[in-house]
């Protein structure tokens, strides 16, 4: 029974997802037909382009700042990883898991499932 629940409940999401998508469609091509509508999105495409234009001296002025964020990001997302393998041997030993932080903030874990397309 359960089984049949869970993939009743994907067929839903796949068909909510898809008349999403067409009722996107549809406000889309409303803007389309709007003139001033058309105008700004051309100067939001100039002033992006000066944005990148801007963003690229910064990033290349500051060139060691970027790779050290970089470095850390990636340390960031690293270290992650591990915590999380952490916290998943801990869960599946029955141990619970809190962390406190400075603040008197508590953590607890967040544990989430999907479905994801087999590859």
């Amino acid at each position: 029974m359960s089984l049949q629940q869970i993939k009743e409940m994907h067929q839903e999401i796949i068909e909510k997802t898809k008349k999403k998508k067409d009722l996107s469609q549809v406000i889309k091509d409303a803007f389309e037909n709007i003139k001033e509508y058309k105008d700004l999105i051309d100067d939001l495409n100039k002033l992006r382009e000066r944005k990148k234009q801007l963003e690229l001296q910064v990033r290349q002025q500051y060139a060691s700042e970027y790779n050290d964020m970089e470095d850390v990001s990636q340390d960031i997302k690293d270290t992650k990883m591990v915590l999380s393998d952490l916290i998943w041997n801990e869960v599946m030993k029955n141990t619970t898991v809190e962390v406190t932080d400075e603040y008197d903030n508590k953590y607890v874990p967040k544990i989430v499932a999907s479905l994801q397309k087999e590859k």
